[in-house]
């Protein structure tokens, strides 16, 4: 599982384990919809090097770990 989404997970369960906490007390309060923007934010496309797999920026022509030369 990608880092982003367990983050995300998480933070939805924390929302979830609040909302009910607060609704078994009697307090109205609803924690969901903070987290609710996580969910829709666009994805970053990453680039890595087709030799050895590392990340590399996206003006980069060749791979700061291997050298090899990228591709555009």
């Amino acid at each position: 599982m990608e880092k982003r989404t367990a983050v995300t997970l998480a933070l939805f369960a924390g929302s979830l384990a609040v909302t009910a906490v607060c609704f078994a007390l009697g307090i109205p309060f609803f924690f969901l919809f903070l987290f609710l923007p996580l969910f829709f934010l666009p994805k970053r496309e990453v680039r890595r090097c087709v030799v050895c797999g590392c990340r590399v920026n996206p003006g980069d022509n060749y791979c700061p770990v291997c050298g090899a030369q990228l591709d555009e």
